[in-house]
């Protein structure tokens, strides 16, 4: 078996793939096989290296395991997979040697390396026949072109795994690892507005203009599941959301400056906002809207939902206040959401709207929709004061339970 430690050493642009801990952990194990004669080490460092393996790589698959690594991997090709870096001579010219050598690390199979057990320890041969086994099915040659068009098309890093983030008070983005957004076939009426935001956001994608959407109703309309809806409905096209609090407003040019160099497109979502007089969130949130300095980037759109429609709340004081000019203040107030370019509104619905909903529902669990169903519905939204899209599946979930 070649000696690739040596080589391995030379490892920079991919560093991060050699200082994995699984990787690490096969690395030191085939050095140990190659020069060690101590069994208990070796096989002590095989069956580490097989236990982390087993635990991040649910088919044993050590070459599908390293691809994840390397087609996910920040490095200075994925961080700065423009044109200049793809050009620089030095740095293409070492990352296909560095590929070189990773794909070493592939060459021997589960059958070779028992091969060499034997031929080293051939007095303990029935043992070794229960060495716990790996894969590297499907291997093929790590190649650079290839990387880099998986890097300039999705991203790399969390971006390259997954789809959902929420960015934090402490700035930083963190991913959402059980994401799944309900379809648009299953968010029933509110066509026109579907309709809008899906042509805003696939113009968006487009690479065509568009425009930050408030999305303004009562609760339960569906205001937050239709933006959400957007991810699956855009999923081949690389469409990504980040949830940001109202706390961290304040940072969306940082966060702005961590996604703009990204080759793929954003969605921020500020879910349920409002804000009192004093907030100092308000003007940050309204400065990035328009007529700052640090405007969205080409590859972000900002998505927001509340239930008041001037985002601001006021009370009969503040317009009863001691101001000369106070109709500047209450202008102050409503131009936050003027500063959205598209604003729709999901109202409460009528008592046929919500029973259409219902009958919709219930037809896509497969219950019969009868003058009794549509009775229960009604009682069930008797009880929750209110008759909304959200109160409708949630009477269909309450029917089916009590079945």
């Amino acid at each position: 078996m070649k000696n690739i430690v040596t080589e391995l050493l030379l490892i920079s642009i991919f560093k991060n793939i050699t200082e994995d801990s699984v990787i690490s952990k096969y690395i030191k194990f085939l050095s140990l096989l190659n020069d060690s004669d101590d069994f208990e080490d070796i096989v002590k460092s095989y069956t580490s290296f097989i236990c982390s393996l087993y635990k991040s790589e649910r088919n044993q698959n050590l070459y599908y395991y390293m691809k994840k690594l390397i087609y996910t991997d920040e490095n200075i090709l994925s961080a700065g997979c423009g044109k200049c870096i793809q050009e620089n001579k030095n740095i293409i010219s070492s990352a296909e040697y560095e590929l070189s050598v990773l794909n070493s690390l592939l060459e021997n199979d589960y059958s070779d390396i028992k091969k060499i057990f034997v031929s080293k320890f051939a007095n303990i041969s029935d043992f070794i026949e229960h060495l716990p086994s790996f894969n590297i099915n499907g291997a093929e040659k790590f190649n650079l072109e290839d990387i880099l068009n998986s890097y300039s098309k999705n991203g790399y890093g969390i971006f390259a795994c997954y789809t959902a983030f929420n960015y934090t008070g402490d700035k930083e983005i963190k991913p959402v690892k059980y994401f799944n957004p309900l379809k648009f076939s299953d968010l029933k009426n509110y066509e026109y507005q579907k309709e809008v935001i899906k042509k805003n956001t696939k113009a968006f994608l487009d690479g065509k203009p568009a425009n930050n959407i408030l999305l303004y109703g009562d609760r339960g309309c569906g205001k937050s599941s239709t933006v959400k809806a957007l991810i699956n409905e855009f999923s081949q096209d690389n469409l990504k959301i980040i949830q940001v609090y109202k706390e961290s407003f304040m940072y969306l040019p940082e966060l702005f400056e961590k996604l703009a160099n990204l080759p793929l497109k954003f969605i921020i979502f500020a879910d349920d906002i409002s804000f009192s007089q004093e907030d100092k969130n308000f003007s940050s949130i309204k400065a990035i809207l328009e007529g700052s300095l640090s405007n969205c980037p080409s590859n972000t759109v900002i998505y927001a939902t509340t239930n008041r429609m001037h985002l601001v709340r006021e009370s009969f004081s503040a317009r009863q206040g001691d101001e000369i000019h106070y109709n500047d203040t209450i202008d102050e107030t409503v131009s936050l959401s003027d500063r959205f370019g598209i604003v729709l509104t999901f109202s409460l619905l009528t008592k046929t709207e919500y029973l259409d909903i219902v009958s919709k529902i219930a037809l896509d669990c497969c219950i019969e929709v009868t003058e009794d169903l549509n009775k229960k519905a009604e009682e069930f939204a008797a009880l929750k004061s209110i008759r909304t899209p959200r109160t409708a599946r949630q009477f269909i979930i309450d029917y089916m339970a009590s079945k």
